[in-house]
């Protein structure tokens, strides 16, 4: 694995790189592992059809490879599996110069953090898709967190991205995304990702779609487990919600850090979280819409990640490149319509050491300028280099906005 660069070292550098080789160690324990002889090719007509293929990669239908699980079965009229649901597309960025160039950052040999979150989603879709194998129901993102970030992505390797079912609700269905590169021969995991995913009736997208429920009575334990750690992540985002800071005060341990933060770390090198504000105003086109007609969410998730990394960055002075490692609670609030204004904003809310946390805010401008939040990330990164200037809350609002920044900071490390 390779960690957090260290140049310039610091605790909380430290901490994350610890933190981060526990998920993986742990995560490797019960990912969905589908041997080789059980990844069956499409066919050249079905990799056309393919809605990932069509969507971004026409041109290049001949280069993609796109993967079922051998042991698919028909689906029970009232449940569905795993396995059904298992979808994994190579995209070869190693071998096709095109491809390459689409994905590639302009500062380093790396992928386009932003342009692998919209392919991300756009799997997750299909997955959802797949498993639900009725045209009465229409897919959306609902919400995207433990976007994990174990090693970085490069643009000379091909991208492998495999998605599957973890855990169904009602009308939720949780798809575990993962993301693997070659090297020295073996796949290795670089970024996993949990997508919850809502169905809607197709006539009426008020209506909630009831999903089929998840038949595990042929799968391993690792489905059983997996079932069991979505049904944990429903709940933790329950509870995080009723504790967020929109809704409930903050506690008084979280009263005497902000206190002793203004007593004690206050100095005149730091700047207000409001002064580091970035902002851009985008008009939603046609060809970025989805099926029922709304703004495609990995479309929304680039733009957004793409402008909280150039605010990271210029708070960063330029030193260095900010490195992702985490990114949490991708909300997506409300949808976005063709035709109107998606006002993006980014903020730095927290720093510690060389450590960075941004938030970026979505909303939608409506013809008379009314204003509706959309969409909410949150961005950690690192600035290798030296110590980054610390940022500090001004009014109320930026003192919530310091505190929620420190609960997440705090939670991955």
């Amino acid at each position: 694995m390779k960690f957090i660069s260290k140049s310039f070292y610091s605790v909380m550098t430290e901490k994350l790189n610890v933190q981060r080789s526990l998920s993986l160690l742990q995560y490797q324990g019960y990912k969905m592992n589908v041997p080789i002889e059980k990844q069956q090719l499409f066919t050249p007509e079905q990799t056309i059809n393919d809605r990932l293929v069509k969507a971004f990669f026409t041109q290049y239908n001949n280069h993609i490879n796109v993967y079922h699980h051998a042991d698919s079965t028909k689906r029970d009229k009232e449940t569905n599996n795993p396995r059904n649901s298992w979808y994994k597309v190579v995209i070869p960025l190693s071998t096709n110069p095109e491809l390459n160039f689409k994905f590639k950052k302009s500062s380093s040999n790396q992928v386009r953090t932003g342009r692998l979150l919209e392919i991300m989603d756009y799997v997750a879709s299909t997955v959802s898709y797949r498993y639900i194998e009725t045209g009465e129901a229409t897919i959306a993102t609902a919400f995207v967190d433990h976007i994990n970030f174990f090693n970085q992505v490069a643009s000379d390797q091909d991208l492998i991205i495999q998605g599957y079912v973890n855990y169904v609700g009602t009308s939720s269905i949780e798809v575990q995304i993962d993301v693997f590169q070659e090297v020295q021969g073996k796949e290795q995991l670089t970024v996993s990702a949990i997508f919850l995913m809502v169905g809607r009736q197709k006539g009426n997208h008020a209506v909630p779609f009831k999903a089929p429920p998840l038949d595990l009575t042929q799968e391993d334990q690792t489905a059983q487990l997996r079932f069991q750690i979505g049904q944990k992540n429903q709940e933790c985002r329950k509870q995080s919600s009723s504790r967020s800071l929109y809704k409930q005060p903050p506690t008084q341990i979280e009263i005497t850090k902000l206190h002793e933060f203004f007593m004690k770390d206050q100095t005149t090198d730091m700047i207000q979280i409001n002064d580091t504000i970035l902002e851009k105003n985008l008009l939603m086109h046609v060809q970025d819409r989805n099926l029922h007609g709304k703004i495609f969410g990995g479309h929304i998730m680039r733009e957004a990640f793409e402008l909280g990394w150039l605010c990271a960055y210029l708070h960063g002075k330029g030193v260095n490149y900010p490195e992702i490692f985490h990114i949490d609670d991708v909300q997506f609030i409300a949808p976005v319509e063709v035709g109107c204004t998606l006002s993006i904003k980014s903020r730095v809310t927290y720093v510690q050491d060389n450590v960075l946390h941004a938030q970026v805010e979505c909303s939608k401008i409506l013809p008379d300028t009314t204003r509706i939040r959309t969409n909410d990330l949150h961005l950690t990164f690192n600035i290798n280099g030296g110590e980054i200037r610390k940022v500090y809350p001004k009014t109320y609002q930026e003192g919530m906005m310091w505190l929620d920044a420190k609960r997440k900071l705090d939670l991955i490390s």
